[in-house]
């Protein structure tokens, strides 16, 4: 069965290119045969040096094509990744003018700036180690282990069953949303394990024939409630993935499930809505942190002359017109 959910999901650097008259097919008619892009590519593992030059323009030219030129008249030094060259093994993945891409698949620009990725060791050049990305992966131990014989062979799955983890099998592993994550970028200050090991994660977590004990364990190690929803990852993925909506918040709902301590916020953001028609951000913090907002005194103070906490409307209890709705459509959801 065809699955079209995910066509209507928008991406939206494509939409934000076409708007700016930044296609792809505007950019492959931007220029000339024989005009000179200028590519400058940050080298060593330090990542303090700069290597610049000049490139002469082919047609349907890849920022791959611009790299492969440069190592074979300018740097042959040059180390970067890639293997199929056909946007199916994600090895050659960079960040291009600030974002993350797949080397064989961006068309070249005029001026092009190339870094590797963000939020991983650097090994030379454009390479990075994969290592921290594959710990995670592996601690999530991603495979099924059935609490149950198989029912029958070939087995029955619905798409309603498999549509979930059906959109995380498109994943190719190039760690563009790992890279582009800026909770990632925030290092030992969260332990949330990443958009690219979630998504290996929620090809089996999300899989009905999974053990829910074995989900929980791997849950644990997800960190997932520290996601921000800032769709960074949605926006470079080169799968053209749906990761916040298609995996991240049914990760999310199936932790809240599982593992409802982890879920304590979410749940509290949730009844504070379905009582007020709003969100209280003075009767969440309260709920959620209890006599130790105590300790916070300054932070609070620093909310308060910015109005992000109301106090009398705390206190009172005051309600939003849309109150009774709110519940009814909260409740009928069972969420």
């Amino acid at each position: 069965m065809k699955d079209t959910a995910h066509q209507v999901v928008p991406d939206f650097y494509r939409i934000e290119q076409a708007t700016c008259g930044d296609g792809l097919k505007a950019r492959n008619t931007a220029m000339r045969e024989g005009d000179s892009i200028r590519v400058s590519i940050r080298r060593s593992a330090h990542q303090d040096e700069w290597s610049t030059c000049i490139v002469p323009y082919r047609k349907w030219m890849r920022v791959l094509d611009v790299l492969n030129y440069v190592a074979e008249f300018h740097a042959p030094d040059l180390a970067y990744r890639w293997f199929c060259g056909s946007k199916m093994c994600g090895s050659c993945a960079v960040r291009m003018n600030g974002r993350e891409v797949l080397a064989c698949w961006e068309a070249a620009l005029p001026n092009m700036t190339i870094e590797p990725l963000r939020n991983l060791p650097v090994l030379r050049d454009l390479v990075v180690d994969r290592q921290p990305y594959e710990a995670r992966v592996a601690a999530f131990e991603p495979w099924i282990e059935r609490p149950s014989p198989y029912s029958g062979f070939p087995e029955p799955l619905t798409h309603r069953e498999m549509k979930e983890a059906s959109k995380a099998l498109d994943c190719i592993s190039c760690m563009a949303c790992f890279s582009a994550c800026p909770v990632i970028g925030l290092g030992s200050l969260t332990d949330f394990a990443g958009p690219a090991p979630l998504v290996q994660l929620a090809q089996t977590a999300l899989d009905p024939r999974n053990d829910p004990a074995k989900v929980r364990a791997a849950l644990e190690k997800s960190g997932i409630f520290n996601c921000v929803s800032c769709y960074k990852c949605e926006e470079v993925c080169p799968a053209a993935i749906p990761i916040v909506s298609r995996v991240i918040e049914p990760l999310k709902a199936r932790a809240a499930q599982l593992v409802p301590e982890m879920a304590r916020h979410a749940q509290t953001f949730r009844l504070v809505v379905a009582t007020r028609g709003r969100i209280d951000p003075g009767e969440l913090i309260l709920r959620v942190q209890g006599l130790a907002v105590l300790k916070r005194i300054p932070r609070l103070l620093r909310m308060l002359v910015r109005r992000k906490v109301r106090p009398l409307r705390t206190v009172f209890g005051v309600k939003s017109a849309a109150a009774s709705a709110t519940r009814r459509i909260l409740s009928s959801r069972g969420d």
